[in-house]
């Protein structure tokens, strides 16, 4: 499989291992934090960065994904790519000024009613500056994925993160200033990144507005704005569910759990960085024929994660956490394996993306809209009937059911033979074998029990695709 001694692997590592270095930092922070941050100021940090999560998305437009989209229709032509690039960089500098400062004058309105008791001043005024200057660098960043180039997006980042935690740090532990401490470090971050994407990207692009890229990529773009809304409210609604149905506590714990089985999203999302370029590639060259195979190993391979987080995660807890925190397990099954579904999902909806007249872009978010609903109903249902755990049936079930209603529709776009049944069902297995964790037995017990059905799933996987497992290890090792 060509695929695998391609840039895909290449990229994946270093989008993973970024993914993973910066999760890992964050978690080992919490100590540090939680000795310099009031449970106020935790609550200021995580109500803005919620609104700014839902204000990148209208600065951005989804234009970065048609950055993404259109390079492939004009990689052949660096004249035409650097117009493609320049006028996304433009329009969304100008527009990002102009929303910013339309949301500032109607704060009262726009932002004030979601603050509650958050000053604006200074705390929603710092999250505005890092909205205002992030994306650019964010556009810069998926020109480098776009491009396969990696190493130049993994420096960047690394560098990003790094500057990050040093003025926190800074801000927080010798300067004091707390939440504003947090927000600060991330404007002036935010601020740093935006000069310096400016800096480095202009010499890759052309600066102004050509109206008919600027009206194809909008074409493409807009319908999945609000795609890209019902991303945001799913990603964030089972926190606020728990936190105003169950209590605030429940959410920290439910956060933990959520941050274990979230290990299986770094990846998933990690590979899905990696491959939508080399699909984009394969698709234009006429060669979808080896897009199936690569798709099933990835699902495959988050599946055993799944399983493992799934399996192991409840000692892991007990090992390094409070017992306060010990209930976090519980939700990790569920978590890990709605992400290996949400895994699945990048992979039907890419057809979609990749239809350039814009018909799939209108398409997709009927679906992500409809489950976007769906996980609201199933947390209002599910956490009152199983408390914590219905949250994260919910987000299980979310996944599931849309992966299953996109595996019924990617065909009308691109005539792919993804394995669907195999993807769907190797996960749907592994899930119900993950729920013997629950099973009350003693901690040795337990333990010899996991391990010897992990052991036991991989030889399985391994002795029924031995032989496709030792050439792609070949292709791997000796670059065939």
């Amino acid at each position: 499989m060509k695929v695998f001694k391609s840039k895909v692997l290449q990229n994946t590592g270093i989008y993973g291992t970024i993914n993973l270095l910066q999760k890992g930092i964050n978690f080992l922070l919490v100590p540090v934090l939680t000795s310099y941050l009031t449970t106020y100021d935790y609550g200021v940090v995580a109500v803005v960065t919620a609104i700014n999560a839902f204000l990148n998305v209208f600065y951005l437009l989804a234009l970065n994904g048609s950055l993404n989209r259109f390079y492939y229709e004009y990689k052949d032509d660096k004249s035409k790519v650097r117009e493609l690039f320049g006028t996304i960089v433009t329009f969304v500098f100008i527009f990002s000024l102009f929303l910013s400062v339309l949301i500032f004058l109607a704060r009262s309105i726009l932002l004030v009613p979601f603050l509650d008791n958050i000053n604006f001043y200074p705390y929603m005024l710092l999250g505005m500056i890092s909205v205002l200057f992030n994306p650019i660098f964010t556009i810069f960043q998926n020109t480098l994925q776009a491009r396969q180039e990696g190493k130049r997006y993994g420096r960047n980042n690394l560098a990003f993160f790094v500057t990050n935690i040093s003025l926190l740090l800074i801000a927080v532990i010798l300067l004091k200033l707390g939440a504003r401490g947090v927000l600060g470090a991330l404007a002036i971050t935010n601020g740093i990144f935006f000069l310096f994407t400016i800096y480095h990207f202009s010499k890759e692009l052309k600066f102004g507005i050509n109206l008919n890229i600027l009206r194809q990529s909008l074409r493409y773009s807009l319908p999945l704005v609000p795609h890209s809304v019902s991303g945001v409210a799913t990603s964030i609604i089972d926190r606020l569910f728990v936190n105003n149905l169950l209590s605030t506590s429940l959410a920290g714990v439910y956060n933990l759990g959520s941050t274990f089985g979230g290990i299986v999203f770094i990846l998933a999302s990690a590979m899905n960085q990696a491959f939508v370029p080399w699909f984009n590639e394969r698709v234009k060259a006429r060669q979808i024929e080896r897009i199936p195979k690569p798709a099933k190993w990835i699902i495959y391979f988050l599946s055993i994660i799944a399983l493992g987080v799934s399996f192991f995660g409840k000692e892991v807890i007990q090992l390094v956490t409070p017992e306060a925190y010990h209930l976090a397990w519980k939700v990790i099954p569920f978590i890990a394996f709605g992400f290996v579904y949400h895994g699945i999902y990048y992979f039907f909806s890419m057809p979609l993306f990749y239809d350039i007249s814009g018909k799939g872009s209108r398409t997709l978010p009927l679906f992500t809209i409809s489950a976007a609903a769906l996980n609201i109903i199933l947390n209002l249902v599910l956490i009152d009937m199983f408390g914590l755990i219905g949250a994260a049936i919910s987000l299980l079930l979310t996944r599931f059911l849309l992966t299953l209603a996109l595996g019924q529709t990617y065909k009308r776009f691109l005539s792919i033979e993804y394995e669907s049944k195999t993807m769907i069902l190797v996960p749907l297995l592994l899930f119900l074998l993950s729920l013997v964790v629950f099973i009350e037995i003693s901690l040795i017990m337990a333990l010899v029990l996991k391990i010897s059905l992990y052991l036991g799933v991989l030889y399985i996987g391994f002795y029924t695709h031995r032989h496709e497992i030792i050439k792609i290890t070949n292709d791997i090792l000796y670059r065939r």
